[in-house]
Formats: structure tokens, sequence, C-alpha cells
């Protein structure tokens, strides 16, 4: 939980008196019954017990993040510790996508076992919720156009699945500067650690507005048991929004609550946004409407502490400031080497759009298409935000999403159609993707459509 910018404040976690906490105790443990997790001396037989304890929503540990740095402006930017200055090229156009890796840390017991599944199906929930994917829990949010992925890549270049397993009892219980011997480059990947978290959810050392960003210490540290879909804390922490709560924070976000009814301008108090209602306290459970500063609390918003299934939004600016932090505080993250991704459509199609070089930053591309193997002697390139697979007859399928900003349109005459196109030597461009498609026409009464390409902007190995 983050310090709020007004009102108490000390080292260590933060303790806040909330409305409505329960004083339930934890039952004995039973001799030779290993408790699931131990807080201040405290041990709890069941995670039922721990988190409708005292001892649990009166320290506000839905969410334990700590500052470990001033609040100093360390750069200006349109999303400082002190502003946010929502502009419109930090809107969703462009497609960031995230590696992520995973460090498992159990103890000699086994507690903090995780499988591969439950860490994949975490990956997915951040997904569906950063992507406000229809059908899911954040349908009803922003598409923030931010993904994620588990890093295929370790930073050696040797293959990986995205995942790290230590067995530790010191870094299980959340001690002995763990992150200096596991961490990746921290630059590059959002680092994830799942143990014991000192007895939060979860929690983040810091804003990446304060310093942070670089340090073998950036990162993002989940209780393992409330890791992923269904995770053996049970309801009503099991649905993997911690995590999304946590990387709210990791991407630049503060708590809905921060500050309570600030007042003044809201871009500058509070939780620095204003399209998320002040409010006076943080939420427990899934109240519906909840009135603390004159308006309706963001109840629903996953920077509040509310029950996993309540939440399900981030705002539109929200997402300006997060995209605001990727390009301006984390601007290598959404960066891997660049990379070339061929999609064939079937039917009628022709394979015939190719690139032998990656698109890296400040390089050049050249993208072709053989218009000699089809009946047509001219091509059309054409470059979208967005992709697509949509049949659209005669066993043509459409693999670029036209509703989408086109970004480039070229032309060139067959037998061999090429392009000589320089990628912008600029951090914006990293991590963005573009989707291709080549229109070819002439010589024939109808027109045909071609494989796609999807370039992915990246940094030179």
């Amino acid at each position: 939980m983050l310090f709020p910018r007004t009102g108490m404040a000390s080292a260590g976690i933060s303790l806040m008196v909330l409305a409505g906490t329960s004083t339930a105790s934890a039952q004995p443990v039973q001799p030779g019954q290993e408790p699931v997790i131990t807080v201040n001396g405290q041990d709890f037989a069941t995670w039922q017990e721990y988190t409708s304890s005292a001892a649990f929503q009166d320290a506000g540990l839905r969410c334990g993040s700590r500052l470990t740095a001033p609040r100093a402006e360390i750069l200006q930017s349109d999303c400082s510790f002190t502003i946010t200055n929502i502009k419109p090229e930090y809107d969703p156009i462009a497609l960031y996508q995230i590696p992520v890796v995973v460090h498992v840390i159990e103890n000699t017991s086994g507690q903090g076992q995780i499988s591969d599944a439950l860490v994949q199906s975490q990956i997915d929930i951040l997904n569906e919720d950063f992507r406000a994917m229809p059908g899911t829990n954040g349908a009803n949010g922003t598409d923030t156009m931010i993904e994620f992925y588990l890093a295929t890549e370790d930073p050696n270049g040797n293959p990986t699945n995205g995942i790290t397993r230590s067995v530790n009892n010191t870094w299980f219980n959340d001690g002995g500067s763990y992150w200096n011997t596991l961490a990746w480059d921290t630059n590059r990947y959002l680092n994830i650690y799942t143990n014991s978290a000192s007895g939060a959810l979860g929690y983040v050392p810091n804003l990446p507005q304060g310093g942070i960003v670089g340090s073998n210490s950036d990162r993002v540290v989940v209780l393992w048991s409330s890791f992923g879909l269904n995770g053996p804390i049970g309801p009503p922490f099991d649905k993997g929004r911690t995590t999304t709560h946590e990387v709210g924070h990791y991407l630049g976000l503060d708590h809905t609550f921060s500050g309570g009814c600030a007042g003044g301008n809201c871009y500058t108090t509070g939780d620095l946004i204003c399209d998320t209602n002040d409010e006076s306290f943080p939420t427990f459970g899934c109240p519906g409407n909840k009135v603390s500063c004159g308006n309706s609390d963001p109840v629903d918003n996953y920077m509040d502490y509310s029950d996993d299934l309540c939440m399900e939004m981030f705002t539109p600016e929200q997402t300006n400031r997060m995209r605001c932090t990727l390009e301006s505080w984390r601007t290598e993250l959404a960066c891997s080497p660049g990379s070339i991704a061929t999609r064939f459509g079937g039917g009628s199609n022709y394979d015939t759009v190719y690139s032998a070089v990656n698109p890296y930053i400040g390089g050049n591309l050249t993208a072709t298409v053989n218009v000699g193997l089809t009946p047509y002697n001219n091509a059309l390139l054409l470059c979208y935000l967005a992709p697509a697979s949509l049949d659209i007859g005669l066993g043509r399928t459409l693999l670029v999403d036209p509703s989408s900003l086109r970004v480039l349109q070229l032309i060139a005459a067959g037998p061999v159609a090429q392009w000589n196109l320089p990628v912008p030597n600029i951090p914006v461009f990293c991590g963005v993707t573009l989707y291709t498609q080549a229109y070819l026409f002439g010589g024939q009464p109808n027109y045909g459509l071609t494989n796609a390409q999807d370039w992915t902007f990246g940094y030179a190995p």
C-alpha cells in the first residue's frame, strides 16, 4: 500500500484503520499442522481466517506497497509523482507488449509451489484486465493496448518459458534481498516474484517515478496463494486481481483512495487522476454503491481494495497515465529484439509477402512482395495498427484491421515489389507492432490479397 500524499505515514508498512474491519482472530493451529501463513508471530490455519482477521484488514495488507525512495522529481514528465497531464499522444493506439518473468519461490516444506498452468492463468488474467476483453471480468474497462507475455528468451538470449523456480526459506519469507540474485534485466522484463509477500497479498517497492527503474529491486511481489486463477487462498482474493492491482502500481498508478477527499486540482492531488472519484478510505468487499466524498466511490476500479470479482476496470485517464509511464519512465520495457511473424489466411490469399531482416530501432526494414508468383503486376502494401482475420468471400481473408489507424500505404510494381523502410531511432517505437498485408491488382479484372506479416519493432540483439 502506498503512503497517502497527505496524512499519516511511517517507515515500513503503512497502518490505516478501516471502517468495518473484522475483529476475527485466528483459530489455533493444531499440533503437527503447518500454518498457511505467519504474520508478526501470529499463525493462521487457513487463508480465510487470515484475510478476515484484524491482522490483515486493519494493517491494510490487501496491498502492502511501500516507498523506499523520496517522492523527488527525478524527471519532469507528463506523469510524475505530483502531476498527470492527459495528452492524446498517450492514448491507446499502438500496442505495447511486455515480457514477463515469474520467479516462483517456495520453502523447504513445499509451501509456495505454483504450477506452470497457474502462472499462465495469471498472464491471461492480466491481458483480460488490461485489454478489457469481451466476455471477461474486465470487459467494462478501458482497453489500455498493453499486453503481457511470458518471456521466450532470457537476458543471455537462451530459450525460456519465462518461469524460474527457487527453494529458499529466507527468500520465501520475503527476506535476503533475493532480487539481487534472481532479477532479470529490470529495464527489459517485468519481474514478478511469488512468495509470502511479507504478509500482504502483494506490493511494489515504489512507483517507477520514484527512481527504482533499472535497479534489481524493481519488481512486483505477490502472495503465492493469491496468484493466478482460483489460487489456493480461495475467495474473495483468488481471481488474480491482486497482480493486476500491483502491475497498475508498477505502471505508475496510485490507489484511488490516495489523499482521501483531497479536493482541489484532481491532476495534482489524490491519485492524480480526474476520472476516478475521490474516496476517503479503501473499499473492502463488493458494496455496490459506496459514497464517501460526495460522489460514488470507484469500488470497481483495479486500484481500490475491493474483492477480486468486484474489480473490473481501468479508466481512460489511468490508461493515459500508464502509457505515459511506459514512454517516459519504462522506455525499454515494451522493447525486445525486433521480430516478424507471418500469418496466412488460407483460401486464395497469396503467400508472397516477406522480409528477411527484423525491424530494429534505427535500422532499415526491406519489405518484399513476389508479385511474379501471382497473376497480378502491382502491389499496394498496407500497414495498420491492429490485426484482423476476416473472411470477405471468394476465399480471401483480410488479415489487417482497416478500422484501426493506417500507418503506411506504399505502391510498387512487380514482378518483385520492394520497399526500404527506415525505422526511426526513437524509444517510443520500441514494442510497437505494425500489421501488414498487400493488395494485388493490375492485369486481372479482380484483385488479390496476400499473407500478412506482423512487424514488432525492437532493439538489435
